[in-house]
């Protein structure tokens, strides 16, 4: 996505079962590189770090 990836849309580079598709290789954008999940944002199940990603790009998305 070379202009960013607005908050709410799903990434282009999500497989079907949910990965990066371009996960370790040099064209994978710095911010998703630098993004470090921890237990708090992972919780017990995905629907709990879904929930936190959404925050995520809700707090950070620009109108």
């Amino acid at each position: 996505m070379p202009n960013g990836k607005p908050a709410g849309l799903r990434c282009v580079q999500l497989t079907d079962d949910n990965r990066c598709a371009i996960f370790g290789r040099p064209e994978r954008p710095a911010v998703c590189s630098s993004l470090r999940a921890e237990p708090a944002m992972c919780g017990k199940d995905r629907a709990h770090a879904l929930a936190w990603l959404a925050r995520l790009e809700a707090a950070t998305a620009t109108t």
